[in-house]
Formats: structure tokens, sequence, C-alpha cells
């Protein structure tokens, strides 16, 4: 069994808090899992997208949120590799849905995605399906150069048998932009770890992030923006429901480092809790290498607002409708940013399910 460490915290805090690295739980595959064979995307690209047959060494070393023992998990046993590199402004985005089923119950994709200066493109992952013991792994490495704008949205929608490891890196050059959007709902076992390395001046990371844990689901999330360049920002929004026994860690850390000077960087997590057996643990931290820096960070934790409940009630909804208006506009920012209204949808009817499921069943 591979046991190193995942989603470390950047400064660890007291071990008896739990939280300076994932939890057992969430330790990768057995080694007994055959490595992949590597297979080399083979769908169709959109125009301003081309394929790569093998990453520059630069891109290759990009590091993800989730640490060394992901990434070189994935580059050495991925089944699919997907590099491409874009010129321009792709019109319209790549869409990848990687199916888990009994006949295929492991997918481990090798993304390197390169965006040329001035270059713009989106491409959204999706993950569905499920097995007995199914394994999702996704490791993404992403090149921004100079001016490019990079849109990375993230679905994951497994059922509860299966795990999922979603990894991202991030380098951006002077002026670039990179944008994570992820909704998590699926899986009994959901890690997700952000690193995005803002070397260039002016350059900007916006992370949004919608997640609902249900029953005995674990999720575990590491998410670091790391300012080196002059003048750069970053927005972190992460927002979550928890309900039956669902255990939840966010690490989010902005790490202002020598040189970064007048960058600016905020982080929020609202966090709405369901049942009182479900357990929250957020760890907000922001790192000081430099003065001339404008950080803040805030989260919120509690249950419905019995005001803002009377107040929609009082304008003709009944309490569960006004509690699933409240839930949905947990999920509003990410949703708003898909390109997919039949997405959008889909990820809305399973919010309503596990509202069904939780107001039959309160626990």
């Amino acid at each position: 069994m591979m046991n190193e460490k995942i989603n470390i915290l950047p400064v660890p805090t007291w071990n008896r808090t739990g939280v300076n690295w994932a939890d057992a739980k969430a330790n990768l595959p057995e080694d007994s899992l055959s490595p992949g064979k590597k297979e080399v995307f083979s769908g169709g690209l959109p125009n301003g997208i081309t394929p790569l047959k093998e990453l520059p060494h630069e891109t290759a070393a990009i590091e993800s949120g989730m640490g060394e023992a992901l990434d070189e998990y994935i580059k050495n046993g991925a089944d699919q590799i997907c590099f491409i590199t874009a010129d321009g402004k792709a019109e319209e985005p790549l869409v990848v849905t990687e199916f888990l089923d009994s006949s295929r119950p492991v997918s481990r994709t090798h993304w390197g995605i390169i965006a040329k200066e001035n270059s713009e493109l989106t491409v959204v992952q999706i993950n569905r399906g499920d097995a007995k013991d199914g394994v999702s792994m996704n490791l993404t490495q992403i090149d921004a150069k100079a001016g490019s704008k990079v849109r990375l949205i993230q679905i994951q929608l497994l059922g509860g048998q299966s795990r999922s490891w979603d990894g991202v890196g991030a380098v951006l050059g002077d002026g670039a932009r990179v944008e994570l959007i992820r909704a998590v709902l699926g899986g009994n076992v959901a890690a997700c770890g952000s690193l995005a390395c803002l070397e260039g001046a002016k350059s900007e990371f916006d992370l949004n992030t919608a997640y609902f844990g249900h029953k005995d689901q674990y999720l575990d999330f590491n998410d670091v923006s790391r300012h080196t360049g002059k003048e750069t920002v970053c927005e972190m929004d992460t927002s979550g429901v928890l309900a039956d026994q669902s255990n939840k860690i966010l690490r989010g850390t902005i790490d202002f480092r020598s040189g970064a000077v007048h960058s600016v960087g905020h982080e929020n997590e609202t966090v709405l809790l369901l049942s009182s057996e479900a357990r929250n643990r957020t760890v907000p931290l922001i790192l000081c290498g430099e003065e001339q820096v404008e950080g803040q960070h805030a989260a919120t934790l509690g249950r419905f607002d019995e005001k803002q409940l009377y107040y929609l009630c009082s304008r003709g909804m009944t309490p569960t409708q006004a509690k699933r208006l409240m839930v949905e506009a947990r999920f509003a920012p990410v949703l708003d940013m898909l390109p997919d209204e039949y997405l959008r949808k889909e990820i809305l009817e399973c919010i309503e399910r596990r509202l069904d499921s939780h107001e039959n069943d309160p626990g």
C-alpha cells in the first residue's frame, strides 16, 4: 500500500487537529493496480487547440496541490494522456468525459495544457459512473504563457463505491489568468489539490469550488496560491453543504513570497451543515514573506438562517422550497460558469436527490 502523504498543509499545525495532510482513507490506490498504457487521447479537438506528443520538461515539472506522491503516480502509471497546446482563441470548449463501470473500474488521466501567449481555451473534465472499488484520478499541469487565459472546469459525479483524486498545478506568466471551477458531489472519498504559481507580473488565479457531502463521504481539499510576481491577484472561493455523517477538510493557503509587491489574495468559504453528525474542518492560511501585500481570509459555518427562511416563506415558498433555494445558491457561482445547460441541470438534479434523501431520513 502506498503511504505517501497527500494534500500536505504548507506549514504544519498541531498534529492532533488532524489537518496537516489527508486522512489515511484518501491514501493512493494499492501498488497492485497495474500501470496504465498511457494511451494518447484520440477525441476531436476544437479549432485553436492542437495535440502534443510529449510535454516539455518545464511543463512536466509543474507541481500540483496534491503533492509529489500523486504527481509521480500519474506520470508513471496513467491510463490515458492528453497533452495539448492552444494558439489563439479556441472558440469551443474541449469536453472530455471519463466513465467508470464494472468493465473499466480504473481511470487515470494525465493532462498537460500549454497556453501560448495571448491564447484562450476552456477545458471541461467530467467524471461519471461507478464501480466496486472504482478509482478516478487526474493530474492536470497548466503552463499559462504571458497574456493567456485558461479556464479548467472539473465536474465529479461518481457513485458511492468509487474514489477520486484530482491534482492541478499551474504556472502563470505576465498577465496570464487561470480559472479553476470545481463541482464535487460523488465518490465515497474525493480529494482535490491545486497549486497556482503566480510568477508573472499582474497574473491572476481564480478558484471557485462547490461541494455536497452526504452519507459517510470524505472530502479533502488543499488549494495553494503562491505569489512571486508583482501585482498578482488570487480569489479563492469555496462553498459547500455537509449532510449525514460526511467529513470535510479544506486547506486554503495564500503564500506571498519575496518580490510579490502590491499583490492581493482573498479566500473565503461558507459551509451549510444539515446534520449535527457532519464534521467540518477549515484551515485558512496566509503566509507573508513580503510587506506590501493585502491578504484576507474568512470562513462561515452554520445551519439554515431562520430569518432568511422566514422571509422566503413569507413570500409564498414552502419551508422545503426555501431550503432548496438556499442550498442551490451555494452552487450558483460554479453553475453560472458552466458552458453546458444540460450539465447545470444534471448537477441541480443531483443536489435535489440528496436533499430528498436527507429530508426523508434526516438521521
